[in-house]
């Protein structure tokens, strides 16, 4: 396995692969990295930080046990990540982890979704098509913000201003959440070319799309 070759075809051609010898400020959750140089060790360990997701993401913690080769720690485009390396029928498949984050824009989250972003990962995605996962909050956008070249009927269907999407399906699917009704925000999937499917278990989509993901 070389692993340079890995990160060039996943387009990390550019990232570093850190060490205890580094300097750097990261989580305390994530220093094991930087020392564990037992791979299985390594694996467990990421691993057990998704449990409180388990019942809420069951097949992707199924596909993490089953596929996950090695984590690690890199710096790329002066951010620092932690990477994912999959193996999906002989093919090395990245999925990214960017640091958790505490940015008071997570307040548009539903709770458990806010728990993710603030102790797993700020966006989690397959990081070629920086989709099939969750996006870093820096990209998530109301539906509003883009032009969709819909039919009105559809535009009008749900409230754009009020409507986020947080993970893109790498072709025609954004998962989005509608606020207008901030204590119970409902979950829909935006097509670019149908009508909306609304009222839809959000970390059950989630979880499908995922899997999808890993299974390509």
């Amino acid at each position: 396995m070389n692993i340079d070759s890995i990160f060039q075809e996943n387009n990390l051609s550019e990232a570093r692969i850190l060490s205890a010898s580094d300097e750097i400020k990261i989580p305390e959750t994530w220093s094991f990295l930087l020392t564990e140089e037992n791979k299985d060790k390594k694996k467990a360990l990421v691993i057990e930080r998704w449990s409180d997701f388990s019942t809420l993401l069951p097949k992707t913690l199924h596909l993490l046990e089953e596929l996950l080769e090695d984590v690690f720690l890199v710096v790329h485009q002066q951010q620092i990540k932690m990477v994912y390396l999959l193996l999906v029928d002989e093919e090395y498949v990245l999925y990214v982890g960017n640091m958790p984050t505490t940015d008071r824009q997570l307040a548009l989250f539903p709770n458990k979704l806010q728990h993710f972003y603030k102790h797993l990962h700020n966006g989690w995605f397959e990081n070629i098509s920086g989709g099939l996962g969750l996006l870093p909050l820096e990209k998530v956008r109301f539906l509003s913000q883009s032009e969709w070249g819909l039919p009105q009927e559809i535009l009008q269907s749900t409230d754009l201003n009020k409507t986020y999407y947080v993970l893109h399906n790498g072709g025609n699917g954004f998962l989005c959440i509608n606020i207008e009704d901030k204590e119970n925000p409902k979950a829909l999937i935006w097509w670019t070319n149908d009508a909306p499917k609304m009222d839809i278990d959000f970390w059950d989509y989630l979880d499908s799309w995922i899997e999808i993901g890993l299974s390509y």
